[in-house]
């Protein structure tokens, strides 16, 4: 984050310190997100630094008839963008030599949109902040700095007008209903479920800057004695730790979650105005005030090194790992500040407008770099043609319906979504013998069960909605979107249960950990997931009750119906395909990419087969049967089966390993429904 200009006036080691403070939260949040869970209000705190900061330069310059546009914006460039433009380009190229076309590609659409001033706009379309997905681009850190560049397109030309005449006196008014109205606007969108919006746009962050700018403005007069200041400065540290340490990923944010944060900065800031308070002497000293001189440098280092490493580590860092790589970004944060930082932001400001002309086309090499890898798809042609493939499977070992099936599932007809006995040749109208019925993964799997089925001479019908579960009455949200649809699409597809007469076998597959709890740090595609009761919005179902229930519904429908539940596929900390193709590309080991540590797959997994096991225990005509056992032993589980992917990401099988795979699931499940109930092998 940028420091301001503090020009005239006089230095203020406490804010400084302020600024170590908030980018320690942030680097500490981000390589060791269990320490400080809230770490990441140090941007809050950052924002009302610079709100006051940047305030009290336009204000003075303006009340003393000084101020130049092109002088204010020629400084704020020579302060922002030499060491942007750096960093950008250097997390670029390393990108261009680590990741695999499909996040390279997202890398390119991000560096472009940082030369823009315009990530925060890029971000606001993902799933959220904390979005794995998300968490992947190096470069999603400056989606703060885009949210600063353009509250200062907006901001000098406020306080101009509220400048004016009588306005002078009474600008803080104005300003202070402005940062209400943000305020309130945030809280709104956030309560209504537009919590990623309100995170990344401006409107809903301009209170923050505010929050700085009405003290600027004079709306409160600095502290009268040490006391008051004191009592403020010792109350600012409590809620800005109170939010490093209470507040996570889950919390409504920004909004009134915000609020702690930053009226402990504005707290902070206040009482330094005219005195030094004891209670925050700590943030004067030389070692804390040192990093808030290094903290824009080191803001920016951190992220993409911290994101580039585990990429290439394809599996979670070490304790030591991140250690090293913070202790790298500190390093560089220091050369940064002391070769780039300070040379270029000193110079004559004379004619501003022909120099600022010299300065914001360094941006243009982030858009250009930027604009060429996302356009060229992440550049696949850079890759060896075996590194290529690899990298491939993910669109190309995938379920042949997928398209029409799953991703046109609202607009598939049944005839597109069955697949005949023979290869080729789709029964008659007489309905089928198997439906599959699930989301994603229970599309995913459908590769295996027509292979199970051919060998039998049945036909399968696929039924699979992204996001949907197969349970019955239940309202899931997505993203924080209010609703997926999924409690019509269940309805509908038992109606299809009761109607097809052919029916034999029903298989439910679903991402089940996705439905019972949050997903789990070090997952790569999780999307954010809210499931109700539909009977009573706001209650989360058990997910044990939900599946019972569900499989009520079918046995009310289809007494002699069977039914297979295929549980949790283990959800992997690396993406087998592309992990083998960056080893390929790298000269690493492929081995690395064979099996991922046990530990985190069980843990996500384990809760929800305990739910599925409970759900069918003593049901006849149910059976569940569950991946782990064939892919989870001996501390890892496999990704990687004799040197070929069986997953097409970190959790979907690819269409391949579903046909090795699910085949002797069901065989194992079939089996298991023939026995007589209450044999062993009817129970286990």
């Amino acid at each position: 984050m940028q420091h301001g200009h503090e020009r005239r006036q006089a230095y203020r080691r406490d804010i400084d310190g302020l600024r170590a403070l908030a980018v320690a939260a942030i680097v500490i949040h981000h390589a060791f997100p269990a320490v400080l869970p809230g770490g990441f209000v140090g941007v809050d705190v950052f924002f009302v630094i610079s709100g006051f900061l940047i305030t009290r330069i336009l204000a003075e310059a303006r009340d003393e008839g000084r101020f130049s546009w092109g002088g204010f914006y020629l400084r704020r460039a020579r302060r922002i963008v030499p060491a942007y433009v750096l960093v950008t380009l250097v997390t670029v190229a390393l990108a261009v030599w680590i990741e695999m076309p499909r996040l390279l590609a997202q890398t390119g659409a991000a560096a472009a949109a940082s030369g823009l001033f315009l990530a925060n706009v890029l971000a606001a379309q993902s799933p959220g902040y904390f979005a794995p997905s998300l968490q992947q681009n190096p470069l999603l850190h400056l989606w703060s700095l885009g949210v600063e560049e353009q509250f200062y397109l907006v901001w000098p030309a406020l306080i101009a007008l509220l400048s004016l005449g009588a306005l002078r006196r009474a600008r803080a008014g104005p300003a202070l209903a402005l940062l209400a109205a943000s305020l309130v606007l945030a809280q709104v969108m956030v309560a209504g479920g537009g919590g990623v919006a309100a995170f990344f746009y401006l409107p809903t962050r301009a209170w923050e800057f505010l929050a700085g700018g009405i003290l600027a403005l004079g709306l409160v007069r600095p502290p009268g004695d040490s006391r008051a200041a004191n009592l403020a400065a010792a109350s600012g540290l409590l809620a800005i730790a109170w939010s490093l340490v209470a507040l996570n990923q889950a919390s409504p944010f920004p909004g009134l979650g915000a609020v702690p944060a930053c009226l402990g900065a504005a707290l902070l800031v206040w009482s330094g105005q005219d005195a030094t308070p004891g209670a925050a002497a700590l943030l004067r000293t030389a070692p804390v005030v040192a990093l808030g001189r290094v903290s824009y440098s080191l803001y920016l280092w951190h992220w993409p090194l911290l994101v580039l490493a585990a990429d290439v580590a394809q599996q979670p860092l070490t304790i030591v790992q991140r250690l090293g790589v913070v202790a790298l970004s500190l390093g560089l944060a220091v050369l940064t500040w002391r070769f780039v930082e300070q040379p270029l932001r000193r110079g004559p400001v004379d004619r501003p407008w022909r120099r600022l002309g010299g300065v914001l086309p360094l941006l243009l090499a982030p858009i250009a770099a930027g604009a060429a890898l996302f356009l060229g798809h992440g550049l696949p042609q850079r890759l060896s043609p075996d590194a290529r493939a690899l990298a491939d499977l993910e669109e190309t070992d995938v379920n042949p319906a997928r398209k029409v099936c799953f991703e046109g599932a609202d607009k598939a007809s049944p005839d597109q979504c069955r697949f005949g006995a023979t290869p080729g040749v789709r029964p008659g109208p007489g309905g089928d013998q198997v439906l599959v019925w699930g989301d994603s993964h229970a599309d995913a799997v459908t590769p295996g069960v027509v292979a199970w089925a051919r060998a039998r001479d049945w036909s399968v019908r696929e039924v699979a909605r992204g996001g949907c579960p197969p349970l019955a009455g239940v309202r899931v949200r997505v993203f924080g979107r209010l609703d997926r649809g999924c409690e019509a699409w269940a309805a509908r597809t038992l109606d299809q249960i009761a109607a097809d007469r052919r029916l034999t076998l029903v298989v439910l597959a679903a991402r089940w950990p996705l439905y019972r709890d949050t997903p789990p740090f070090y997952d790569v595609n999780s999307p954010r997931v809210a499931v109700d009761t539909a009977a009573r919005l706001g209650a989360r179902p058990e997910l044990s009750a939900a599946l019972g229930a569900t499989l009520d519904a079918i046995a009310r429908r289809r007494p002699d119906l069977r039914v297979v539940v295929i549980g949790p596929v283990p959800e992997l900390t690396l993406a087998p395909p592309e992990c083998l193709a960056q080893q390929r590309q790298l000269g690493g080991r492929p081995e690395v990419c064979a099996r991922a540590p046990a530990g985190p797959p069980l843990a996500r997994a384990m809760p929800a087969e305990a739910a599925i096991r409970a759900a069918v225990e003593d049901r006849p005509g149910v059976v569940a049967v569950f991946p782990t056992d064939t892919l989870c032993r001996d501390d890892g589980c496999a990704g990687v089966i004799d040197g070929r992917p069986v997953y097409f990401d970190d959790d979907h099988l690819g269409a391949s390993g579903a046909r090795r795979l699910v085949p002797p699931w069901l065989d194992d499940g079939w089996r298991r429904l023939a026995a007589p109930l209450g044999s062993p092998t009817a129970r286990r």
